[in-house]
């Protein structure tokens, strides 16, 4: 089985996102694993449910007494319930603009399920090319939805090829479908008839009186394979898309579809298979009202020359008038061949019309055939209004301790026979941060979730205390990680390697409840030439969180999202009130980098124009010179002047000290300071203490530099 790479935007790992507030929390999982974030200012989870009876249809028929919706186990009340068709919830969302370099595609709604649409461009040929573009075309630039991300994908002699990751950008999906349409593989038909020509031989019903050397055995044998290669890509694609937890189609443009005669079980386990992973195909015969396209009219040719060949073959067999010399026997060759008479037939009546071979996939999953018209916009249309109809249903959960867990929902029927579709859970995250979690923050929700938290990598994690603000004190979340640490895929044809890293750390107060969390999504395109260079740096960030007196844990994550790795780590926070000037830790100075802007005084590593980077590890190598930054905060009520007495210490021994006056601070009441450490190999230490008056604070820090 070929293994695709669909490219869910890692998100999607992607993608789909409801979005919670006030605890009313959750997003989308990888396969296999749930996780959604529901937004509501009312505290209620908010889900989208799609009823499906056996065949894949949809059911739009239920009351809310057939429905029972359950959390970790225990039973919800519901507040509201309605029907929304697909028309109605297109008119709530905001359709897509045209994507521009100025206008970015339209957001999620942070209210719907996701919609995962593969489009599938199969067995093109010159007849077909432009009239399957114009209705790929047609339906990217009309029904493209704000939580509809498309795949483009093809099929054809070599199998199923994913040929643009999943994306809800309207313009490059467009590209996508042209550079799909125009670049397709031969099918297996085509290849051998190509093969024959160039031996001089005609096609098997090219012309009027060409008969194909290889006779209707041939002719059989090279639609099975062609049958069952598309039939293992469509496997493929199911089984690959079954287990995400989305809304999940399949719209196939196709000239049509071969069920190999002895393959019949192996069609209808397809379908099944289909069924079971809630995948739902619709077909569009991109033959549509092209002249002389008749579905059937290839097979029709095959089985008149089989008839006739028959004829011949019967009359050659008879036999001739009895010879003194005995009987005449028939060829073995005739023979053999009106043995398979029965085969042509058989394979004939299953073949006769491609086309039913869509429309049985599409109906027997729920979905329906778009064949023999020119104007698809309607169906189309259609198509995206059964995707997108479903039930709403809200509750206000009975628990409300948000705690960063996963949240099990179970929707169940009263009525028996039906499959429910809808979000297996969410995460409880309250609304903290910068907004509401987004995509690329599920998972390290997800590793940080799991019983035994995953450790596919190193990486650092440091917090920094700083200024104290009205009873709340301002702490850096610091994360260090080299590069080389992050998967680097190869970009086919474009001579670069991208990158994607998503840091997440969430701080939880002495009950386990998210009081702030920080969270930072890095991707990157780096040229083949820059990779190895590039992969010897450090990734860092810093982002700073404002905290009451108390303990705090702050559990971190970083994810690998090309390379579908993690890792996780905690630190604590000791938040006590310290009397007297105030003073930061003290930090290792990686890199110094202008500003070219005022500094952000939400931010304590910048001050003056300059931004600093700072080293998480304490572990350096030989050579460099170690900078330590800091931040004074004197007290504005304490006549005294402040003044810093430091000491540097090696290997447990004063080597330096010195005492100096500190310059008056700015106007946000800070004394910013950089000052050089001790660079020769060893163990140090540095400890600084501000005095001013009779009040103090002290703090220190130890490092080591590595011998040469």
């Amino acid at each position: 089985m070929t293994k695709l790479h669909l490219a869910i935007f890692p998100v999607l790992l992607l993608a789909g996102i409801a979005r919670g507030q006030d605890g009313g929390p959750a997003g989308p999982a990888q396969t296999g694993v749930p996780g959604f974030l529901i937004k509501s200012s009312t505290r209620e989870v908010l889900l989208d449910v799609v009823v499906r009876d056996a065949h894949g249809k949809l059911i739009a028929n239920l009351k809310p007494e057939d429905f029972a919706v359950y959390e970790d186990g225990v039973k919800q009340n519901v507040s509201s319930f309605r029907l929304v068709s697909g028309s109605r919830a297109a008119a709530e969302d905001p359709k897509p603009a045209a994507a521009t370099p100025e206008i970015p595609p339209a957001p999620l709604n942070p209210l719907r399920t996701v919609n995962l649409v593969c489009l599938v461009l199969s067995d093109l040929g010159p007849d077909t090319r432009a009239f399957a573009f114009d209705s790929a075309r047609q339906f990217v630039n009309r029904e493209l939805r704000p939580n509809t991300f498309i795949g483009i994908f093809s099929l054809d002699a070599s199998g199923i090829r994913a040929v643009f990751p999943f994306s809800n950008n309207r313009e490059r999906l467009l590209e996508a479908v042209r550079l799909a349409a125009i670049n397709q593989l031969p099918s297996v038909n085509t290849g051998a008839a190509a093969m024959l020509n160039g031996l001089g031989m005609s096609s098997f019903g090219a012309g009027a009186g060409t008969v194909d050397p290889l006779g209707p055995r041939g002719e059989m044998d090279l639609s099975v394979i062609e049958g069952l290669v598309e039939i293992d890509g469509l496997r493929d694609l199911i089984r690959q898309i079954s287990p995400l937890p989305f809304q999940k189609t399949v719209l196939l443009l196709s000239p049509g579809l071969t069920r190999p005669p002895d393959q019949l079980e192996y069609w209808d386990s397809t379908i099944k298979l289909a069924n079971q992973g809630h995948v739902t195909f619709y077909a569009v015969d991109v033959h549509g009202l092209e002249a002389g396209a008749t579905p059937s009219a290839a097979s029709v040719a095959m089985l008149k020359t089989v008839a006739g060949l028959s004829r011949q073959q019967k009359t050659s067999v008879l036999p001739p008038p009895r010879a003194p010399s005995g009987p005449h026997p028939a060829p073995a060759v005739q023979v053999a061949e009106m043995a398979h008479e029965d085969d042509y037939v058989k394979f004939l009546v299953l073949s006769a019309n491609p086309q039913e071979a869509l429309r049985e996939l599409a109906e027997r999953t729920g979905g329906f055939l778009i064949a023999n018209t020119n104007n698809t916009e309607e169906l189309l249309a259609r198509v995206m209004d059964e995707v997108g109809t479903h039930y709403e249903i809200a509750y206000p959960p009975t628990s409300n301790g948000y705690d960063g867990h996963f949240r099990k929902i179970e929707v169940k029927l009263a009525r028996a026979g039906l499959t429910v579709q809808t979000r297996d859970g969410y995460f409880a995250v309250p609304e903290t941060g910068e907004g509401p979690v987004t995509p690329e923050e599920i998972g390290g929700l997800r590793a940080l979730d799991r019983q035994a938290r995953p450790h596919d990598f190193d990486f650092l994690l440091r917090t920094y205390r700083y200024r104290d603000l009205g009873g709340r004190t301002q702490y850096a979340i610091a994360f260090e990680m080299p590069i080389s640490n992050i998967t680097a895929i190869p970009e086919e044809g474009a001579k670069k390697h991208l990158l994607h890293a998503s840091l997440l750390a969430l701080v939880k107060d002495a009950n386990g409840r998210i009081v702030d969390r920080v969270s930072k999504d890095v991707q990157s395109e780096v040229s083949d030439d820059r990779l190895a260079a590039v992969q010897v740096e450090l990734m860092t960030y810093s982002k700073a969180v404002t905290l009451p007196p108390g303990e705090y844990t702050v559990e971190a994550a970083v994810v690998d999202q090309l390379g579908n790795r993690a890792a996780t780590g905690v630190t604590r926070i000791d938040n006590r009130e310290q009397p007297g000037p105030g003073m930061s830790d003290l930090t290792l100075v990686r890199r110094l980098e202008n500003l070219g802007r005022a500094p952000d005084a939400a931010d304590p590593f910048e001050f003056a124009g300059m931004r600093v980077l700072p080293f998480v590890t304490t572990d350096l190598y030989a050579g460099g010179v170690p900078f330590l930054y800091f931040v004074v905060y004197p007290e504005k009520d304490n006549p005294a002047k402040a003044e810093l007495r430091t000491q540097f210490l090696k290997d447990g021994r004063v080597v330096a000290a010195r005492q100096t006056p500190l310059p008056p601070p700015d106007s946000s009441g800070s004394v910013p300071e950089v000052l050089t450490a001790d660079s020769s190999p060893g163990a140090h230490e540095v400890k600084i203490t501000v005095v001013q008056g009779d009040e103090s604070a002290e703090r220190s820090f130890e490092y080591t530099i590595a011998a040469k």
